[in-house]
Parts: C-alpha cells; sequence; structure tokens
C-alpha cells in the first residue's frame, strides 16, 4: 500500500530520535508490558461487573506509573470528560491531544522504538483499524460492550462515540426549497455553493460502495463521477468544525459530510443551519478507544476505558458528540438509514479510496486553481 509505505518512511526517519528518548526515559520490553497488562487482565477473569470495579481500584491504587492517554478529541471535551473521571475516582490523567495523524504517528514511532507513551488511545476507526493490524492493542475484555453498537465493537477496541456524517445546510441561503433531500443532489444542486471536507475518504467509500453501487446500482466509476463533478464546482476544506463554522457564516449553501453532533452544538448556540430531515443514508464512523499492549498503568487505563463505556456515555451526549452505547439518549435518531464505513474501506481497501478521493478533491483544485 503507497499510503502505508509512505507512513512507513516518515516513521523510519524520526524512530531514532524517538529511541533515544525511549533510551533516556526507560523503554519498555514485552515481557514487562505483557506482565502488567496480562496480569491485570487475568485478575478481572469472570467478576461481575461491581467486583471487577472494586478491584481495578483496588489495582489502580498499587500503580505507580501514571495513566496517559492519546486522543483526538478537542481539548474542552476532553477536559470535562478527565474532570469527571478524576472527580469520580481521584486519579489525574495526563492528556496528549493531536490530529488523528498525528497521534497514529507519534504511537508508532514509540512503540516502534520500545517507549511506553500511551496507556490507552482514542481516536477514529481508521486509525484504531492500524493499531489493530500493528497489534499495538491489547486484547479488549470489557463486558460494557454489549449496549455498544455492534459495528463498533471490535476485539481490541470499542466506540465511545460516533461520528455520524451528515448533509448540512445554511436555512437562510438554502431556503425555499433548496435544502437537499438526496445524496444527488447534494452532488448535483449546489454549483458554487457547496463545500467538501478533503480528507473525508471513508465517508466517500461507504457512499459509493454502499449507496451507489450497492443500493442504486450505479458502477463504482459512474458514482465516482458524480462526486468528482461536484468537487469541479466546490471548495475544499480541512476540518468539520471549520466547515461547520463557515456553513453557518453563510460562506456556503450545503456541505456535504458534517458531523451530525458538530450541526448541533452550532444550532445550539444559534447558528442558523440545519442536517434534519435527513439525507439518507447518513454514514457512520465510530470513535473508539482500546489499551495500548504497553500500557505501564493497565489498571488505571481499564477503569478509564469502562467509564467512557458507562459513566461518559451521557457526558458525551450532553456536549453534542453521538453517545455509543446504545441505551444513552443523544444517540442517532430512531427511524434514519445509517450504514457504516465497512472495515475493508478503513483496513484493505483504504489505499483505494484514500487515492480516488484525492483524485475528487484534486479535481476540485484544478477547476479553481
Amino acid at each position: 500500500m503507497e499510503w502505508w509505505m509512505n507512513m512507513r518512511t516518515r516513521r523510519l526517519t524520526v524512530l531514532a530520535v524517538v529511541a533515544v528518548i525511549a533510551a533516556a526515559c526507560g523503554g519498555t520490553s514485552e515481557a514487562d508490558a505483557e506482565a502488567g497488562a496480562g496480569a491485570v487482565i487475568e485478575e478481572l477473569v469472570g467478576l461481575d461487573t461491581e467486583t471487577r470495579r472494586s478491584r481495578l481500584i483496588e489495582l489502580s491504587g498499587s500503580e505507580e506509573a501514571e495513566v496517559t492517554f492519546y486522543t483526538t478529541m478537542n481539548i474542552d471535551d476532553s477536559g470535562v470528560v478527565l474532570d469527571a473521571f478524576e472527580d469520580a475516582y481521584d486519579i489525574e490523567v495526563n492528556l496528549y491531544r493531536a490530529s488523528a495523524s498525528s497521534v497514529l504517528q507519534r504511537v508508532l514511532q514509540e512503540t516502534d522504538a520500545g517507549f511506553a507513551g500511551a496507556d490507552l488511545i482514542a481516536v477514529g476507526a481508521a486509525e484504531m483499524t492500524v493499531f489493530d493490524e500493528e497489534g499495538v492493542l491489547e486484547e479488549l475484555d470489557t463486558p460494557y460492550v454489549d449496549e455498544i453498537v455492534a459495528s463498533a465493537v471490535h476485539a481490541t477496541w470499542a466506540g465511545i462515540y460516533l461520528n455520524v456524517f451528515a448533509a448540512s445546510w445554511n436555512d437562510a441561503t438554502a431556503e425555499a426549497g433548496r435544502a437537499p433531500t438526496t445524496w444527488e443532489e447534494v452532488l448535483s444542486g449546489y454549483q458554487g455553493g457547496l463545500v467538501m471536507e478533503i480528507s473525508d475518504f471513508d465517508w466517500f467509500g461507504a457512499l459509493v460502495e454502499d449507496y451507489f453501487v450497492g443500493t442504486l446500482g450505479y458502477s463504482e466509476d459512474e458514482a465516482v463521477d458524480l462526486f468528482r463533478s461536484a468537487a469541479t464546482e466546490a471548495r475544499g476544506i480541512e476540518g468539520h468544525s471549520l466547515m461547520a463554522e463557515l456553513l453557518a457564516g453563510g460562506e456556503f449553501d450545503v456541505a456535504a459530510s458534517t458531523y451530525q453532533h458538530g450541526v448541533e452544538r452550532f444550532r445550539a448556540r444559534g447558528a442558523p443551519i440545519s442536517w434534519e430531515p435527513a439525507v439518507e443514508p447518513l454514514v457512520m464512523r465510530p470513535t473508539g478507544i482500546g489499551l495500548h499492549r504497553d500500557a505501564q498503568a493497565p489498571a488505571k487505563a481499564l477503569l478509564f476505558i469502562d467509564f467512557m463505556l458507562t459513566e461518559a456515555q451521557p457526558i458525551l451526549a450532553e456536549l453534542h458528540r453521538t453517545p455509543a452505547n446504545q441505551s444513552v439518549d443523544g444517540g442517532i435518531p430512531v427511524g434514519y438509514e445509517v450504514i457504516s464505513v465497512s472495515d475493508s474501506v478503513l483496513g484493505e481497501d483504504r489505499q483505494k479510496w484514500e487515492a480516488l478521493y484525492e483524485q475528487v478533491i484534486g479535481a476540485g483544485s484544478e477547476s479553481s486553481g
């Protein structure tokens, strides 16, 4: 895979630096890591939820290492969640927050160097898939995945909230029947008024694969051409929050792939933007959490993971994120058709969908250039 080879090249260029850091701070042998995480996991086998919680609290108290959390969740939201965890368990969490690509690269570099930087990681499904394939994550054995959306539960990670891609529009500039009702309208009806996020290969791949080809019977080339044609008249933006902000400000009529929770956050502030009635199907990709195989504070990390899958779910809903726990209010509204980004789009076929989407977005850049 070209994208993966490029990532490996970038890793190698800075790996020596990370190795120096690891040597200075003390590296972690695989035996040490297995003894730590493995021993804690063994302690929990067969325990009911209350006993499990009590045992994790007890084990956390005996861990000298602080727990470190790598995530893409913005500082405002992650701060609220961490404060709630610290209030509940009197355990301070060290936070590293960065973009998905930065978290991915940093974790892989540190792991290759034998340096235990992260105890637990929460990023998007695409990056969690890479961590799983690279053997970075420990098996995740927790009873709290039973109520998590099934497509967000994997052997080494589970979803904590759902990124629901939704077409959205400015109520003022797209009024009087101009709000889209189908994906075909999103991609063909807003010349000059459409904005597209430049990294959303997964949203693109899911719609091409499952909707245009799987449901409507388009050929893959025909479906890709719809997106390419739309991009020639659209503007490309990096960042879903920025896209929603510009849409709310009237810079565009329609945004192709805002996050549902982002639109709701702007609506709560009085911004004139909407995503309902939804253009269906909605596209869902989870943000997941997992335990690093080299975790230095595995009991604290597992306690935090359990917290994120349970007590933190209503908190995430209050922050206008879409909880992954189906029993919590604030999830995807009932009645809408939703498709999940497939494992193949995120994993084995990622190079294909990234390359195709780069071509799509590139067509727009060439046209506007």
